[in-house]
């Protein structure tokens, strides 16, 4: 999941291809990236402006005065999905599993994986969570995946399992990560980009929008 920033996007999105294109090569449109959401990774500038390139490599370059006049549509899924990484402020991911840790029992409603793409679902968590401080969810993550492994017998103490330790640092930073992301949301309102590993590019969504279908302000 990607948070990025609406005007950074637009401004982007109405380029003519050839000053995106030739900007990125030459490095120079890096000021256009909106400020990072502190403590939190995003993709880095130098790997964006690769993809941007091959994208541009994989375009027909001719007539085109709008991103969306990039053809063919593969070229432009890439363009558009580059320049949501470029105007992304923050990322975040987990593996499937682990995100109904983190997410079911501060929402509203159960949920399933497809639900885990809903736009609205992270932002009724995002408001859920401002119920808890920081501390309070991870103690509360941490204490309910204690009592899962509790359920099932799993063994409590790290000599019995080497993994216990790691694992239980992971559940903690990944929830530590995913309360700073929970307030970004709360109070930039940024648009949100989802998907999974397996998700093609055309079909990763913002706002609920696939990729491919995108065709103007968003």
């Amino acid at each position: 999941m990607r948070l990025v920033d609406p005007d950074s996007l637009d401004s982007l999105l109405s380029m003519k291809p050839m000053d995106l294109f030739i900007g990125m090569e030459k490095q120079e449109l890096r000021h256009l990236r909106p400020d990072p959401t502190e403590s939190l990774h995003r993709p880095f500038s130098v790997d964006v402006e690769g993809d941007l390139m091959d994208a541009w490599d994989a375009s027909s370059q001719s007539s085109m005065q709008s991103i969306f006049d990039i053809k063919p549509v593969e070229a432009r899924s890439q363009t558009v999905y580059s320049l949501c990484m470029w105007a992304s402020t923050a990322e975040w991911s987990c593996w499937d599993a682990r995100a109904y840790l983190y997410l079911e029992p501060y929402v509203s409603r159960s949920i399933d994986l497809s639900d885990i793409l809903v736009p609205d679902l992270w932002k009724d968590f995002a408001s859920s969570l401002s119920a808890y401080s920081r501390g309070e969810y991870i103690d509360s993550v941490t204490r309910d995946w204690i009592s899962r492994r509790d359920e099932i017998g799993a063994p409590s103490e790290s000599e019995k399992d080497p993994y216990l330790v790691s694992t239980m640092s992971a559940h903690r930073g990944n929830s530590s990560d995913l309360y700073d992301i929970s307030k970004a949301i709360r109070e930039n309102s940024p648009s949100i980009m989802l998907g999974i590993e397996q998700t093609p590019i055309p079909g990763w969504t913002l706002n609920g929008v696939q990729i491919s279908e995108i065709s103007g302000g968003v």
